[in-house]
């Protein structure tokens, strides 16, 4: 598979943590190429933080929208194509606020 531009914007607590809103990456087109070519940028915890290893897959708990998207909404082989847009969000925390108790 040849070589594919994609931007990478990180969002909440992602961002924070590798000081970065926006990549351009080069990556092999596979869903999996994309994060290990992140990882060798941002570092392996980021690989850790996505990638479901035992699983092969994005980890569930994570929106990874590929040009708004959710991946989870896609069928079949998921490809990247030169320009694609991935948003990634970390997992959202909820709970009762202590103004609503």
């Amino acid at each position: 598979m040849p070589n594919v531009s994609v931007k990478v914007l990180l969002f909440a607590t992602f961002r924070k943590k590798y000081g970065s809103k926006e990549l351009i990456i080069e990556c092999d087109g596979t869903i999996k190429g994309l994060i290990n070519s992140v990882s060798n940028v941002l570092g392996r915890e980021f690989y850790d933080d996505v990638y479901d290893e035992k699983r092969g897959m994005v980890r569930d708990d994570l929106i990874f929208a590929i040009n708004g998207r959710n991946i989870k909404d896609l069928k079949g082989n998921i490809g990247l194509k030169d320009g694609d847009v991935v948003a990634i969000f970390p997992p959202l925390a909820g709970g009762l606020s202590p103004h609503t108790l």
